[in-house]
């Protein structure tokens, strides 16, 4: 899987693990930050880019609380850099790109990641609480790990598909959370 180093080289080409393993989630994008946050580590990782071998990388912006680079900026760092040199500049960036929260990449394609993590509990917790004040009043808070305890629940065989109410939680509040949800 890409990194946010790479997504940010290749205009948000590839997500931040916006896709989860799991039951399925809403798709609209959602941070646990705000957007002055996201946009500073935005920055520091195109800062830590150039200085790894990327130079022409332009600076982020935010729309949305998603991040994203400017228009028609992807096709021009795929053909000005190399495989290598992403590779080179992810590898270097890692500890950077690691602080920005699942769903803060803009992306043209999704591509499969991992599911929710630990620094995803704060979103996803507002997320719990938003579905509870939709119609799902049994619906639990994440796990410290990021997963929602449904196993052995009835919520668990609730498809968002079949039901009314859970489909209506759901895009109530997909603006709070866009990547997948995982349950334990």
């Amino acid at each position: 899987m890409r990194i946010v180093a790479r997504c940010l080289a290749a205009a948000m080409l590839v997500t931040l693990a916006a896709c989860s393993t799991g039951t399925a989630g809403p798709p609209a994008p959602a941070s646990s930050m705000s957007e002055a946050d996201l946009l500073a580590i935005g920055k520091e990782l195109v800062q830590c880019m150039r200085d790894n071998g990327l130079p022409d990388i332009p600076d982020p912006y935010v729309e949305k609380n998603r991040l994203k680079l400017p228009d028609g900026e992807q096709k021009v760092m795929e053909e000005k850099y190399t495989e290598q040199q992403f590779d080179t500049a992810e590898q270097a960036c890692q500890s950077v790109a690691d602080k920005l929260p699942q769903g803060a990449i803009e992306s043209g394609e999704k591509e499969a990641g991992g599911p929710p993590g630990p620094g995803d509990v704060e979103a996803l917790t507002r997320f719990a609480e938003c579905i509870r004040q939709n119609g799902v009043p049994e619906w639990p808070d994440p796990a410290a790990d990021g997963r929602f305890p449904l196993r052995g629940t009835p919520l668990e065989k609730e498809n968002p598909e079949d039901s009314p109410r859970l489909k209506g939680a759901l895009d109530a509040c997909q603006n709070l959370w866009g990547g997948g949800i995982s349950i334990s």
